[in-house]
């Protein structure tokens, strides 16, 4: 069986993602050189009634088949009103078509979400 090939995934993407104890919303952007991946994901989060917090993640990952891996490797907190320590996110995904990847996440406290991006169109 022919591997369909995959379209560039660089460009901006919309983020989101239900883990149970919130939700978060925000935008991916990344750069694909060959199966490589790299960018940054910016968004904010709102834990059960707490206050919402912003944090961006820098990333980089990887492209096998059609599954996408990425993983945090530093982050940012860009606005909150309480103290944070923040735990890295990773997030496993398959590509469903050319503008959607779906997938679970996990960060390095164990919680787990479902996540969606969807790339914007380009201009």
């Amino acid at each position: 069986m022919k591997q369909k090939k995959i379209e560039s995934l660089t460009g901006k993407w919309i983020y989101e993602e239900d883990y149970g104890y919130g939700i978060a919303r925000g935008e991916l952007l990344l750069v694909q050189k060959g199966r490589k991946l790299s960018g940054k994901i910016i968004f904010s989060e709102n834990v059960d009634s707490e206050n919402t917090f912003m944090i961006q993640e820098l990333l980089e990952g990887e492209i096998v088949q059609n599954k996408v891996i990425i993983k945090a490797t530093e982050y940012d907190v860009i606005h909150a009103d309480f103290e944070i320590r923040y735990e890295l996110d990773s997030w496993t995904g398959m590509l469903i078509n050319e503008t959607t990847i779906e997938g679970d996440s996990i960060d390095k406290q164990g919680i787990t979400g479902s996540f969606r991006f969807t790339k914007l169109a380009t201009e």
